[in-house]
Protein backbone atom coordinates (compact mmCIF):
# COMPACT_ATOMS: atom_id res chain seq x y z
CA UNK A 1 0.00 0.00 0.00
CA UNK A 2 1.36 3.65 -0.98
CA UNK A 3 2.10 6.11 1.82
CA UNK A 4 -0.76 7.97 0.99
CA UNK A 5 -4.00 8.05 3.46
CA UNK A 6 -5.36 4.67 2.87
CA UNK A 7 -9.31 4.73 1.34
CA UNK A 8 -10.25 2.64 4.56
CA UNK A 9 -8.49 2.25 7.95
CA UNK A 10 -9.29 0.07 10.70
CA UNK A 11 -7.03 0.31 13.80
CA UNK A 12 -7.27 -1.24 17.43
CA UNK A 13 -10.63 -2.95 16.95
CA UNK A 14 -12.00 -4.45 19.86
CA UNK A 15 -15.53 -6.25 20.14
CA UNK A 16 -17.01 -9.00 22.40
CA UNK A 17 -19.65 -10.98 22.68
CA UNK A 18 -20.42 -12.10 26.45
CA UNK A 19 -16.88 -13.58 28.16
CA UNK A 20 -15.82 -14.33 24.45
CA UNK A 21 -12.94 -11.67 22.90
CA UNK A 22 -13.48 -12.14 19.09
CA UNK A 23 -11.43 -9.27 18.65
CA UNK A 24 -8.24 -8.25 20.41
CA UNK A 25 -7.70 -5.15 18.52
CA UNK A 26 -7.17 -5.74 15.32
CA UNK A 27 -5.31 -3.18 12.61
CA UNK A 28 -7.35 -3.20 8.57
CA UNK A 29 -5.91 -0.93 6.18
CA UNK A 30 -6.95 -0.95 2.03
CA UNK A 31 -5.83 1.78 -0.22
CA UNK A 32 -8.11 3.43 -3.23
CA UNK A 33 -7.74 1.18 -6.11
CA UNK A 34 -5.99 -1.65 -4.29
CA UNK A 35 -7.58 -5.51 -3.62
CA UNK A 36 -6.46 -6.54 0.09
CA UNK A 37 -6.57 -10.46 1.00
CA UNK A 38 -7.81 -11.22 4.68
CA UNK A 39 -6.94 -14.84 5.66
CA UNK A 40 -7.28 -16.95 9.16
CA UNK A 41 -8.49 -19.73 10.45
CA UNK A 42 -12.29 -20.21 10.92
CA UNK A 43 -13.20 -18.02 13.94
CA UNK A 44 -9.82 -15.72 13.43
CA UNK A 45 -12.50 -12.79 13.66
CA UNK A 46 -12.61 -11.92 9.73
CA UNK A 47 -16.43 -11.85 9.71
CA UNK A 48 -17.00 -9.65 12.60
CA UNK A 49 -14.35 -7.08 11.31
CA UNK A 50 -16.55 -6.88 8.10
CA UNK A 51 -19.52 -6.90 10.13
CA UNK A 52 -18.60 -3.92 12.42
CA UNK A 53 -16.96 -1.61 9.05
CA UNK A 54 -20.56 -2.56 7.36
CA UNK A 55 -22.23 -1.08 10.37
CA UNK A 56 -24.36 -4.77 10.91
CA UNK A 57 -22.10 -4.84 14.57
CA UNK A 58 -21.31 -2.72 17.26
CA UNK A 59 -17.97 -2.44 18.45
CA UNK A 60 -16.18 -2.45 22.14
CA UNK A 61 -13.40 0.23 21.13
CA UNK A 62 -10.82 1.25 18.36
CA UNK A 63 -11.73 3.65 15.58
CA UNK A 64 -12.76 2.79 11.38
CA UNK A 65 -11.47 5.49 9.26
CA UNK A 66 -12.77 6.43 5.52
CA UNK A 67 -10.23 8.86 3.69
CA UNK A 68 -8.97 10.11 7.14
CA UNK A 69 -12.24 10.73 8.77
CA UNK A 70 -13.60 8.68 11.45
CA UNK A 71 -16.99 7.37 10.53
CA UNK A 72 -18.96 4.78 12.81
CA UNK A 73 -21.58 3.37 10.70
CA UNK A 74 -25.11 2.19 13.14
CA UNK A 75 -26.62 0.28 9.87
CA UNK A 76 -26.00 -1.20 6.84
CA UNK A 77 -27.52 1.04 4.70
CA UNK A 78 -25.61 3.85 6.48
CA UNK A 79 -22.54 2.40 5.28
CA UNK A 80 -23.62 2.12 2.05
CA UNK A 81 -23.98 5.96 1.73
CA UNK A 82 -20.47 6.36 2.98
CA UNK A 83 -19.69 4.14 0.48
CA UNK A 84 -18.97 0.63 2.06
CA UNK A 85 -20.85 -2.39 0.56
CA UNK A 86 -20.37 -5.97 1.32
CA UNK A 87 -21.27 -9.81 -0.05
CA UNK A 88 -22.11 -11.81 2.90
CA UNK A 89 -20.87 -14.93 3.55
CA UNK A 90 -24.21 -16.72 2.60
CA UNK A 91 -26.28 -15.03 0.18
CA UNK A 92 -28.45 -12.22 1.64
CA UNK A 93 -31.39 -13.04 -0.54
CA UNK A 94 -35.20 -13.60 -0.31
CA UNK A 95 -36.38 -16.26 -1.97
CA UNK A 96 -39.83 -15.36 -2.37
CA UNK A 97 -38.96 -11.93 -3.98
CA UNK A 98 -37.88 -11.76 -7.55
CA UNK A 99 -34.65 -11.34 -9.04
CA UNK A 100 -35.37 -8.15 -9.71
CA UNK A 101 -36.81 -7.35 -6.57
CA UNK A 102 -33.94 -8.64 -4.27
CA UNK A 103 -31.74 -6.71 -6.45
CA UNK A 104 -32.11 -3.32 -4.86
CA UNK A 105 -34.18 -4.50 -1.94
CA UNK A 106 -34.40 -2.04 0.57
CA UNK A 107 -33.60 0.97 -1.72
CA UNK A 108 -37.02 1.00 -3.77
CA UNK A 109 -36.72 4.85 -2.94
CA UNK A 110 -34.47 5.26 -5.87
CA UNK A 111 -37.21 4.24 -8.54
CA UNK A 112 -39.78 5.71 -6.99
CA UNK A 113 -41.61 8.65 -8.47
CA UNK A 114 -44.52 10.80 -6.89
CA UNK A 115 -44.77 7.82 -4.57
CA UNK A 116 -45.08 5.08 -6.78
CA UNK A 117 -42.58 2.10 -7.68
CA UNK A 118 -41.09 2.52 -11.57
CA UNK A 119 -41.07 -1.44 -11.86
CA UNK A 120 -40.10 -1.05 -15.47
CA UNK A 121 -37.05 0.83 -14.54
CA UNK A 122 -36.47 -1.07 -11.56
CA UNK A 123 -36.16 -4.54 -14.14
CA UNK A 124 -33.82 -2.34 -16.56
CA UNK A 125 -31.64 -1.20 -14.04
CA UNK A 126 -31.33 -4.79 -12.66
CA UNK A 127 -30.80 -6.21 -16.14
CA UNK A 128 -27.92 -3.89 -16.66
CA UNK A 129 -26.31 -5.13 -13.58
CA UNK A 130 -26.58 -8.98 -14.59
CA UNK A 131 -24.92 -7.48 -17.78
CA UNK A 132 -22.08 -5.58 -16.39
CA UNK A 133 -21.10 -9.05 -13.71
CA UNK A 134 -21.62 -11.67 -17.07
CA UNK A 135 -24.41 -13.26 -15.41
CA UNK A 136 -26.16 -14.27 -18.70
CA UNK A 137 -29.64 -16.56 -19.26
CA UNK A 138 -30.78 -15.00 -15.87
CA UNK A 139 -34.32 -13.25 -16.14
CA UNK A 140 -34.97 -10.11 -13.79
CA UNK A 141 -38.50 -11.95 -13.20
CA UNK A 142 -37.63 -14.96 -11.58
CA UNK A 143 -38.22 -16.26 -8.26
CA UNK A 144 -35.04 -15.97 -6.20
CA UNK A 145 -35.81 -19.96 -4.51
CA UNK A 146 -35.69 -21.12 -8.32
CA UNK A 147 -31.80 -20.15 -8.60
CA UNK A 148 -28.78 -22.83 -7.64
CA UNK A 149 -26.68 -21.57 -4.81
CA UNK A 150 -24.28 -20.49 -7.37
CA UNK A 151 -26.74 -18.08 -9.56
CA UNK A 152 -28.03 -16.60 -5.88
CA UNK A 153 -23.66 -16.07 -4.78
CA UNK A 154 -23.24 -14.24 -8.18
CA UNK A 155 -26.43 -11.92 -8.02
CA UNK A 156 -25.41 -10.74 -4.68
CA UNK A 157 -22.17 -9.69 -6.01
CA UNK A 158 -24.14 -7.77 -8.69
CA UNK A 159 -26.45 -5.96 -6.70
CA UNK A 160 -23.47 -4.93 -4.58
CA UNK A 161 -22.20 -3.33 -7.68
CA UNK A 162 -25.23 -2.01 -9.25
CA UNK A 163 -26.48 -0.37 -6.02
CA UNK A 164 -22.32 1.89 -5.84
CA UNK A 165 -23.02 2.63 -9.18
CA UNK A 166 -26.61 4.20 -8.59
CA UNK A 167 -25.96 5.66 -5.09
CA UNK A 168 -22.89 7.25 -7.49
CA UNK A 169 -20.62 6.48 -5.51
CA UNK A 170 -17.14 6.87 -7.33
CA UNK A 171 -14.54 4.98 -5.26
CA UNK A 172 -16.35 2.70 -3.23
CA UNK A 173 -14.84 0.11 -0.41
CA UNK A 174 -16.44 -3.20 -1.06
CA UNK A 175 -16.18 -6.37 1.41
CA UNK A 176 -16.23 -9.68 -0.23
CA UNK A 177 -16.65 -12.31 2.56
CA UNK A 178 -15.87 -15.94 0.88
CA UNK A 179 -17.69 -14.80 -2.18
CA UNK A 180 -16.64 -17.76 -4.70
CA UNK A 181 -17.57 -20.52 -2.02
CA UNK A 182 -20.50 -21.59 -3.31
CA UNK A 183 -19.50 -20.35 -7.22
CA UNK A 184 -18.56 -23.19 -9.55
CA UNK A 185 -15.66 -22.60 -12.11
CA UNK A 186 -17.87 -20.76 -14.21
CA UNK A 187 -19.75 -18.74 -11.77
CA UNK A 188 -15.63 -18.05 -9.94
CA UNK A 189 -14.62 -16.79 -13.56
CA UNK A 190 -17.60 -14.73 -13.58
CA UNK A 191 -16.39 -12.76 -10.45
CA UNK A 192 -12.73 -13.13 -10.79
CA UNK A 193 -13.52 -11.14 -13.88
CA UNK A 194 -15.42 -8.49 -12.19
CA UNK A 195 -12.62 -8.19 -9.05
CA UNK A 196 -10.21 -7.11 -12.02
CA UNK A 197 -12.45 -4.55 -13.37
CA UNK A 198 -13.08 -3.11 -9.77
CA UNK A 199 -9.03 -3.14 -8.99
CA UNK A 200 -8.18 0.89 -9.78
CA UNK A 201 -11.90 1.41 -9.15
CA UNK A 202 -12.41 0.56 -5.89
CA UNK A 203 -10.85 -0.76 -2.33
CA UNK A 204 -11.57 -3.88 -1.98
CA UNK A 205 -11.06 -6.67 0.94
CA UNK A 206 -11.57 -10.06 -0.10
CA UNK A 207 -12.14 -12.92 2.38
CA UNK A 208 -11.06 -16.33 0.88
CA UNK A 209 -10.00 -19.61 2.36
CA UNK A 210 -8.81 -20.55 -1.42
CA UNK A 211 -5.47 -19.76 -0.98
CA UNK A 212 -4.63 -19.98 -4.79
CA UNK A 213 -7.00 -17.23 -5.01
CA UNK A 214 -5.94 -14.69 -2.75
CA UNK A 215 -2.05 -14.95 -4.66
CA UNK A 216 -3.80 -14.63 -7.87
CA UNK A 217 -5.83 -11.63 -6.69
CA UNK A 218 -4.73 -9.52 -4.13
CA UNK A 219 -2.07 -6.97 -4.17
CA UNK A 220 -1.59 -7.44 -0.02
CA UNK A 221 -2.49 -9.80 2.28
CA UNK A 222 -3.65 -9.41 6.04
CA UNK A 223 -3.81 -12.54 8.32
CA UNK A 224 -5.77 -12.63 11.60
CA UNK A 225 -5.61 -15.34 14.44
CA UNK A 226 -7.46 -15.75 17.03
CA UNK A 227 -9.37 -12.46 17.19
CA UNK A 228 -5.78 -10.63 16.47
CA UNK A 229 -4.02 -9.69 13.24
CA UNK A 230 -0.45 -10.75 13.20
CA UNK A 231 0.71 -10.14 9.66
CA UNK A 232 0.48 -7.80 6.79
CA UNK A 233 2.74 -8.24 3.67
CA UNK A 234 2.80 -7.45 0.16
CA UNK A 235 1.26 -11.02 -1.98
CA UNK A 236 4.19 -10.69 -4.76
CA UNK A 237 6.70 -13.30 -3.09
CA UNK A 238 4.06 -14.93 -0.57
CA UNK A 239 3.23 -18.41 -1.30
CA UNK A 240 0.91 -21.05 -0.16
CA UNK A 241 3.00 -22.94 3.01
CA UNK A 242 3.69 -19.52 4.11
CA UNK A 243 -0.07 -18.55 4.30
CA UNK A 244 -1.06 -21.81 5.55
CA UNK A 245 1.94 -21.34 8.29
CA UNK A 246 0.93 -17.79 9.62
CA UNK A 247 -2.42 -18.90 9.57
CA UNK A 248 -2.57 -22.27 11.89
CA UNK A 249 0.97 -21.75 12.73
CA UNK A 250 2.08 -25.23 11.38
CA UNK A 251 3.66 -26.10 7.62
CA UNK A 252 0.74 -27.66 5.23
CA UNK A 253 1.27 -31.22 4.95
CA UNK A 254 2.55 -32.38 1.90
CA UNK A 255 -0.11 -34.99 1.93
CA UNK A 256 -2.88 -32.93 2.45
CA UNK A 257 -6.08 -34.81 1.04
CA UNK A 258 -4.68 -37.53 2.88
CA UNK A 259 -3.72 -39.58 -0.64
CA UNK A 260 -1.75 -41.79 1.54
CA UNK A 261 -4.90 -43.24 2.87
CA UNK A 262 -5.97 -43.43 -0.49
CA UNK A 263 -6.84 -47.41 -0.41
CA UNK A 264 -6.97 -49.65 -4.06
CA UNK A 265 -10.71 -50.77 -4.05
CA UNK A 266 -11.42 -54.36 -4.35
CA UNK A 267 -13.39 -54.45 -7.98
CA UNK A 268 -14.21 -57.86 -6.90
CA UNK A 269 -16.45 -56.75 -4.23
CA UNK A 270 -20.04 -55.91 -4.61
CA UNK A 271 -20.96 -52.66 -5.17
CA UNK A 272 -22.80 -50.63 -2.13
CA UNK A 273 -24.09 -47.95 -4.33
CA UNK A 274 -25.48 -48.61 -7.43
CA UNK A 275 -27.30 -45.65 -9.70
CA UNK A 276 -29.02 -46.88 -13.04
CA UNK A 277 -30.30 -44.73 -15.33
CA UNK A 278 -31.80 -42.25 -12.45
CA UNK A 279 -33.16 -38.99 -13.96
CA UNK A 280 -35.18 -36.05 -12.12
CA UNK A 281 -36.01 -32.54 -11.34
CA UNK A 282 -35.91 -31.68 -15.08
CA UNK A 283 -32.32 -31.10 -15.43
CA UNK A 284 -30.47 -34.58 -14.56
CA UNK A 285 -31.26 -36.86 -17.77
CA UNK A 286 -29.55 -39.80 -17.27
CA UNK A 287 -26.55 -41.35 -14.66
CA UNK A 288 -25.38 -44.39 -14.16
CA UNK A 289 -22.22 -45.21 -11.77
CA UNK A 290 -21.50 -47.84 -8.87
CA UNK A 291 -19.66 -46.81 -5.76
CA UNK A 292 -17.66 -50.03 -3.54
CA UNK A 293 -17.66 -49.95 -0.04
CA UNK A 294 -14.62 -47.60 1.36
CA UNK A 295 -14.85 -45.39 -2.38
CA UNK A 296 -14.78 -42.14 -3.26
CA UNK A 297 -16.50 -41.02 -5.95
CA UNK A 298 -16.49 -37.41 -6.88
CA UNK A 299 -18.97 -35.99 -9.12
CA UNK A 300 -17.74 -32.52 -11.36
CA UNK A 301 -19.66 -30.44 -13.49
CA UNK A 302 -20.36 -26.64 -14.23
CA UNK A 303 -23.42 -25.02 -12.51
CA UNK A 304 -26.32 -26.00 -13.56
CA UNK A 305 -24.82 -29.73 -15.05
CA UNK A 306 -27.24 -31.38 -12.82
CA UNK A 307 -24.59 -33.09 -10.66
CA UNK A 308 -25.82 -31.79 -7.79
CA UNK A 309 -29.54 -32.69 -8.61
CA UNK A 310 -27.73 -35.92 -8.84
CA UNK A 311 -26.80 -36.07 -5.17
CA UNK A 312 -29.93 -35.08 -4.29
CA UNK A 313 -31.81 -37.67 -5.89
CA UNK A 314 -29.75 -40.06 -3.94
CA UNK A 315 -30.03 -39.14 -0.90
CA UNK A 316 -34.08 -39.08 -1.47
CA UNK A 317 -33.97 -34.67 -1.43
CA UNK A 318 -35.05 -35.08 -4.88
CA UNK A 319 -38.09 -37.08 -6.49
CA UNK A 320 -36.52 -39.56 -9.04
CA UNK A 321 -38.98 -39.44 -12.59
CA UNK A 322 -36.78 -42.64 -13.26
CA UNK A 323 -34.23 -44.99 -12.90
CA UNK A 324 -33.27 -46.77 -9.32
CA UNK A 325 -31.10 -45.95 -6.50
CA UNK A 326 -29.62 -49.26 -4.77
CA UNK A 327 -27.77 -50.09 -1.58
CA UNK A 328 -26.32 -53.52 -0.51
CA UNK A 329 -28.56 -54.85 -3.49
CA UNK A 330 -32.00 -53.70 -1.85
CA UNK A 331 -33.62 -50.77 -4.46
CA UNK A 332 -34.33 -47.04 -2.15
CA UNK A 333 -37.81 -45.54 -2.84
CA UNK A 334 -39.42 -42.42 -1.33
CA UNK A 335 -38.05 -39.64 0.94
CA UNK A 336 -34.99 -38.60 2.88
CA UNK A 337 -36.92 -40.51 6.18
CA UNK A 338 -36.64 -43.95 3.90
CA UNK A 339 -33.36 -42.82 2.00
CA UNK A 340 -31.55 -41.90 5.90
CA UNK A 341 -33.38 -45.46 7.29
CA UNK A 342 -31.16 -47.19 4.39
CA UNK A 343 -27.93 -45.71 5.74
CA UNK A 344 -27.87 -43.02 3.34
CA UNK A 345 -27.11 -39.50 4.78
CA UNK A 346 -26.77 -36.54 2.72
CA UNK A 347 -24.81 -32.97 3.98
CA UNK A 348 -26.18 -30.34 2.10
CA UNK A 349 -24.39 -27.23 0.52
CA UNK A 350 -26.96 -24.68 2.08
CA UNK A 351 -26.48 -24.94 5.91
CA UNK A 352 -28.72 -22.67 6.94
CA UNK A 353 -31.84 -23.34 4.80
CA UNK A 354 -31.86 -27.02 4.84
CA UNK A 355 -29.09 -28.42 7.21
CA UNK A 356 -29.15 -26.52 10.40
CA UNK A 357 -32.05 -25.00 12.63
CA UNK A 358 -28.91 -21.84 12.96
CA UNK A 359 -31.23 -20.61 17.00
CA UNK A 360 -30.32 -24.05 18.08
CA UNK A 361 -27.42 -24.82 20.20
CA UNK A 362 -24.61 -27.27 18.98
CA UNK A 363 -25.73 -30.22 20.67
CA UNK A 364 -28.92 -30.12 19.63
CA UNK A 365 -28.40 -29.85 16.08
CA UNK A 366 -26.02 -32.70 16.18
CA UNK A 367 -28.69 -34.55 17.59
CA UNK A 368 -31.73 -33.96 15.05
CA UNK A 369 -30.85 -37.06 12.65
CA UNK A 370 -30.67 -39.55 15.33
CA UNK A 371 -33.40 -38.51 17.98
CA UNK A 372 -34.91 -41.75 16.53
CA UNK A 373 -31.88 -44.36 17.27
CA UNK A 374 -28.54 -43.08 18.85
CA UNK A 375 -30.18 -40.84 21.34
CA UNK A 376 -33.57 -42.60 21.70
CA UNK A 377 -34.56 -44.05 25.34
CA UNK A 378 -37.08 -46.23 26.22
CA UNK A 379 -39.58 -43.41 27.33
CA UNK A 380 -41.32 -41.98 24.68
CA UNK A 381 -40.72 -38.15 23.95
CA UNK A 382 -36.99 -38.30 25.98
CA UNK A 383 -33.61 -38.92 24.95
CA UNK A 384 -30.31 -39.64 26.32
CA UNK A 385 -28.72 -35.93 27.12
CA UNK A 386 -25.51 -37.48 28.87
CA UNK A 387 -25.09 -39.53 25.15
CA UNK A 388 -25.68 -36.55 23.08
CA UNK A 389 -23.38 -34.15 24.93
CA UNK A 390 -20.62 -36.50 25.44
CA UNK A 391 -20.59 -37.06 21.34
CA UNK A 392 -21.15 -33.35 20.75
CA UNK A 393 -18.15 -32.73 23.05
CA UNK A 394 -16.22 -35.44 20.63
CA UNK A 395 -16.86 -34.32 17.55
CA UNK A 396 -16.48 -30.33 18.38
CA UNK A 397 -12.68 -31.39 19.71
CA UNK A 398 -11.77 -33.64 16.91
CA UNK A 399 -13.35 -31.24 14.40
CA UNK A 400 -11.77 -28.30 15.83
CA UNK A 401 -14.67 -26.21 16.56
CA UNK A 402 -14.30 -23.12 17.82
CA UNK A 403 -16.89 -22.34 20.51
CA UNK A 404 -16.68 -21.79 23.86
CA UNK A 405 -19.63 -24.08 24.79
CA UNK A 406 -21.59 -27.17 23.06
CA UNK A 407 -24.98 -24.80 24.18
CA UNK A 408 -24.22 -22.16 22.08
CA UNK A 409 -26.69 -21.40 19.53
CA UNK A 410 -25.61 -22.11 15.90
CA UNK A 411 -25.57 -18.66 14.82
CA UNK A 412 -22.94 -17.73 17.12
CA UNK A 413 -20.38 -19.71 15.31
CA UNK A 414 -18.34 -18.28 11.74
CA UNK A 415 -19.53 -19.71 8.89
CA UNK A 416 -17.12 -22.59 8.88
CA UNK A 417 -17.54 -23.64 12.40
CA UNK A 418 -20.83 -23.92 11.03
CA UNK A 419 -20.23 -26.42 8.65
CA UNK A 420 -18.68 -28.82 10.17
CA UNK A 421 -21.60 -28.65 13.05
CA UNK A 422 -23.35 -29.62 9.78
CA UNK A 423 -21.07 -32.59 8.70
CA UNK A 424 -20.42 -33.94 12.74
CA UNK A 425 -24.50 -34.22 12.84
CA UNK A 426 -24.42 -36.87 9.67
CA UNK A 427 -21.01 -38.30 10.69
CA UNK A 428 -22.09 -39.51 13.99
CA UNK A 429 -24.71 -41.89 12.51
CA UNK A 430 -22.26 -43.78 10.50
CA UNK A 431 -23.37 -43.91 7.38
CA UNK A 432 -23.42 -46.82 4.37
CA UNK A 433 -23.82 -44.07 1.75
CA UNK A 434 -22.32 -40.29 2.52
CA UNK A 435 -23.38 -37.94 -0.13
CA UNK A 436 -21.54 -34.78 0.59
CA UNK A 437 -22.24 -31.59 -1.39
CA UNK A 438 -19.27 -29.12 -0.62
CA UNK A 439 -18.82 -29.94 2.74
CA UNK A 440 -15.66 -27.93 3.42
CA UNK A 441 -17.59 -24.93 2.20
CA UNK A 442 -16.32 -21.85 4.00
CA UNK A 443 -13.99 -23.67 6.09
CA UNK A 444 -10.16 -22.67 6.42
CA UNK A 445 -7.26 -24.90 4.87
CA UNK A 446 -6.12 -26.20 8.33
CA UNK A 447 -9.86 -27.24 9.39
CA UNK A 448 -10.18 -29.21 6.21
CA UNK A 449 -7.29 -31.59 7.18
CA UNK A 450 -9.53 -33.00 9.80
CA UNK A 451 -12.43 -33.16 7.61
CA UNK A 452 -9.85 -34.71 5.16
CA UNK A 453 -9.44 -37.39 7.97
CA UNK A 454 -12.64 -38.04 8.96
CA UNK A 455 -14.06 -38.63 5.37
CA UNK A 456 -10.85 -41.32 4.63
CA UNK A 457 -11.44 -42.95 8.35
CA UNK A 458 -15.02 -42.97 7.13
CA UNK A 459 -13.93 -44.51 4.28
CA UNK A 460 -11.81 -46.80 5.78
CA UNK A 461 -14.63 -48.26 7.78
CA UNK A 462 -16.52 -49.42 4.70
CA UNK A 463 -18.38 -46.19 4.18
CA UNK A 464 -18.79 -45.92 0.61
CA UNK A 465 -18.61 -41.66 -0.23
CA UNK A 466 -20.06 -39.31 -2.92
CA UNK A 467 -18.78 -36.44 -3.01
CA UNK A 468 -20.03 -33.38 -5.32
CA UNK A 469 -18.01 -30.29 -4.70
CA UNK A 470 -16.86 -27.21 -7.22
CA UNK A 471 -13.16 -27.91 -5.70
CA UNK A 472 -11.55 -29.10 -8.04
CA UNK A 473 -7.96 -29.84 -6.31
CA UNK A 474 -9.79 -31.44 -3.51
CA UNK A 475 -12.14 -33.26 -5.61
CA UNK A 476 -9.40 -34.97 -7.16
CA UNK A 477 -7.47 -35.20 -4.06
CA UNK A 478 -10.16 -37.09 -2.51
CA UNK A 479 -11.52 -39.27 -5.01
CA UNK A 480 -11.23 -42.65 -6.49
CA UNK A 481 -12.76 -41.76 -9.19
CA UNK A 482 -14.76 -38.87 -10.79
CA UNK A 483 -17.88 -38.92 -12.62
CA UNK A 484 -18.04 -35.79 -14.99
CA UNK A 485 -22.15 -34.44 -14.98
CA UNK A 486 -22.60 -32.54 -18.87
CA UNK A 487 -25.71 -31.25 -19.50
CA UNK A 488 -27.82 -33.17 -17.90
CA UNK A 489 -26.01 -36.50 -18.04
CA UNK A 490 -22.98 -38.43 -16.56
CA UNK A 491 -20.78 -38.94 -19.37
CA UNK A 492 -17.61 -39.88 -18.47
CA UNK A 493 -15.55 -41.46 -15.40
CA UNK A 494 -12.08 -40.87 -14.75
CA UNK A 495 -9.80 -42.93 -12.31
CA UNK A 496 -8.05 -40.65 -9.72
CA UNK A 497 -5.68 -43.20 -8.13
CA UNK A 498 -3.66 -41.54 -5.16
CA UNK A 499 0.16 -42.02 -7.71
CA UNK A 500 -1.93 -40.90 -11.20
CA UNK A 501 -4.29 -38.18 -10.39
CA UNK A 502 -5.73 -36.04 -13.27
CA UNK A 503 -4.91 -32.55 -13.88
CA UNK A 504 -7.52 -29.78 -12.82
CA UNK A 505 -7.35 -28.62 -16.34
CA UNK A 506 -8.15 -31.95 -17.94
CA UNK A 507 -10.95 -32.13 -15.74
CA UNK A 508 -12.24 -28.73 -16.62
CA UNK A 509 -12.00 -29.44 -20.23
CA UNK A 510 -14.18 -32.48 -19.64
CA UNK A 511 -16.89 -30.56 -17.77
CA UNK A 512 -17.19 -28.21 -20.87
CA UNK A 513 -17.21 -30.42 -24.59
CA UNK A 514 -15.19 -28.72 -26.94
CA UNK A 515 -12.09 -28.45 -25.05
CA UNK A 516 -8.98 -30.59 -25.31
CA UNK A 517 -7.29 -32.94 -23.22
CA UNK A 518 -4.54 -33.97 -22.20
CA UNK A 519 -3.30 -37.30 -24.19
CA UNK A 520 -2.44 -38.91 -20.92
CA UNK A 521 -5.44 -38.85 -19.70
CA UNK A 522 -7.50 -39.55 -22.98
CA UNK A 523 -5.79 -43.13 -23.14
CA UNK A 524 -5.05 -43.84 -19.55
CA UNK A 525 -7.77 -42.63 -17.24
CA UNK A 526 -10.83 -42.58 -19.15
CA UNK A 527 -13.74 -45.22 -18.77
CA UNK A 528 -17.09 -45.18 -19.43
CA UNK A 529 -19.53 -43.90 -17.84
CA UNK A 530 -20.72 -47.43 -16.87
CA UNK A 531 -17.36 -48.72 -15.32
Amino acid sequence: MSTTTPRLEVRGIVKSFGANRALKGVNLAVGDGEVVGLIGENGAGKSTILNIVSGVLPYDSGSIRLDGEEIAPKTYQEANRLGIFRVFQDANLIDKLTVYENTFFGWEKLFRSRGLLNRKALIRATDDALTAADIDGLDARTPTGQLSPGQKQSLDIARVIALARKLEIERPVVLFDEPTTALDHEHEDNFLRLLEQLRGEAAVVFVSHRLPEILDTTDRITVFKDGQSIADRPTAGADETELHRLMVGRVRTENYYREGAQKVIDVGKPPRLVVDGVAGADVLREATFEVRPGEIFGLAGTEGSGKRVLGEIIAGAVPRASGTVTVDGVTIDGGVAQHVAAGIAYVPPDRADKGLITGASIVDNLQLASLHDTFATRRVGLWAVGRARKVAHEYVDSLGIVTESIDASVSSLSGGNAQKVLLAKWLLRRPDILVLDAPTQGVDTGAREGIYDLLRAAASDGTAIVLVSDDLPELIGLSHRIGVVTNGRLVTVVDAPADAKPAEHDLVALMIPGTPTSPELTTHNLTTANG
